[in-house]
C-alpha cells in the first residue's frame, strides 16, 4: 500500500466517527425536547384528501 494512504484512512474513520457521535447527540437533544411538549397542545394530523388516480 502506498505510505500516504493510512493518514488518509485515519481522517476519513476519524470524520465517521465524529458524524455518528454528532447525530446521537441530536436524537438525545431530540428526545429530551420532545418529553419537554406539552401534549395536551397537539393536534391530530389529518391528511388531506388527495384524488386517487
Amino acid at each position: 500500500m502506498p505510505e500516504g494512504l493510512w493518514p488518509v484512512i485515519a481522517m476519513i474513520v476519524v470524520v465517521i466517527i465524529y458524524t455518528i457521535a454528532k447525530v446521537i447527540q441530536h436524537m438525545r437533544r431530540s428526545e429530551q425536547q420532545w418529553q419537554q411538549v406539552d401534549k395536551s397542545k397537539l393536534r391530530k394530523w389529518e391528511d388531506d384528501d388527495w384524488p386517487e388516480d
